[in-house]
């Protein structure tokens, strides 16, 4: 808070917080969907890699459609990080704006307790109650994770994205049925 904020009426600090979280939300939005065009432009591009690996193929020349198979390949590498990312992004952009909930339940709190005449011991007792359970929560949070991360680890990442061979053999099917026609 600024010197020039001490002249400002409560209404004008909350109007102009309310503006900048606009702001941080469409900025939030504009990364998603710059992310989102950036796997469309690398699906193109893998697509447009694939038909002239078929075309190099069908034409005899194996080299080069190898060299474009390893294009396909490095495009699904990139758009799987590129996911992955966006997934943990869209994640933590969901919690911070759920974070506005606390703001209003603690308006709504304040206005209740400006209401009602309680012990704050008893409240103060209660809530460390539930933060002694959440913190419990917490850890059986994080033995899931790890139970998920030993269980991923398992998986290659051959698993999911073909290797160049794979794609290979795939394509030379692919040629073979148009050029006989099955």
């Amino acid at each position: 808070m600024g010197i020039a904020d001490l002249f400002k009426s409560s209404k004008e600090i909350e109007r102009e917080k309310n503006r900048a979280r606009r702001r941080a939300l469409r900025d939030v939005e504009s990364a998603a969907d710059v992310v989102k065009d950036r796997i469309a432009t690398l699906k193109k591009e893998r697509d447009a890699a694939w038909t002239q690996a078929r075309e190099y193929l069908r034409d005899g020349q194996k080299a080069a459609a190898q060299r474009c198979l390893q294009s396909v390949q490095a495009n699904e590498l990139m758009m799987g990080k590129l996911e992955r990312k966006s997934w943990v992004f869209n994640q933590l952009a969901t919690k911070m704006e759920m974070a506005k909930t606390d703001q209003e339940f603690a308006a709504a709190l304040g206005n209740l307790n400006a209401t009602l005449e309680i012990d704050p011991d008893k409240v103060a007792d209660v809530l460390g109650d539930v933060d002694g359970t959440l913190s419990e929560q917490g850890d059986i949070d994080k033995i899931w994770e790890k139970e998920y991360g030993r269980e991923m680890n398992g998986l290659a990442q051959s698993d999911t994205i073909p290797s160049v061979e794979e794609m290979m053999a795939n394509l030379e099917k692919e040629v073979v049925a148009d050029v006989t026609g099955g």
